[in-house]
């Protein structure tokens, strides 16, 4: 008998969701490169900011982005979004993509060469969240 049911705890059913996608995609895509890696930036031993990103296929998706304040508005930004596309390259990816809420970084992304691509507004307090991608 089959039954739906809310999980509140999600190790097993993500483990099985996750597993019958590979097995689904892998099928009809055949096995493909899958690997995540991040980028820091460090202050002595102190990690003040950084990227994780995960490569599937030839597509890198930034994952998680953030830098302390104080470090923002310098440069450090755009030298570790070059830095996890030039690793994402060295994997063979050809496109990155990302997606930002409308108080994070739309500007920055912007300015890096990353093109709009979607958008869903009616989050709280105004918030759009926004989709980018780029070629690589």
């Amino acid at each position: 008998m089959l039954t739906v049911s809310v999980e509140r705890t999600l190790i097993q059913t993500k483990k099985a969701v996750l597993d019958g996608l590979a097995r689904y995609n892998n099928e009809k895509m055949g096995k493909q490169k899958y690997k995540r890696f991040a980028i820091s930036l460090r202050d002595g031993n102190e990690i003040v900011g950084g990227i994780v990103g995960e490569l599937w296929t030839a597509v890198l998706f930034i994952q998680y982005f953030w830098m302390e304040q104080k470090f923002r508005n310098r440069g450090f930004g755009a030298k570790l979004i070059a830095a996890i596309e030039d690793e994402a390259r060295r994997f063979g990816a050809t496109r990155a993509y990302v997606d930002t809420m409308s108080f994070q970084a739309p500007g920055f992304y912007r300015a890096n060469g990353y093109q709009e691509f979607g958008s869903i507004e009616g989050y709280p307090g105004g918030v759009t969240r926004h989709w980018f991608t780029k070629s690589l």
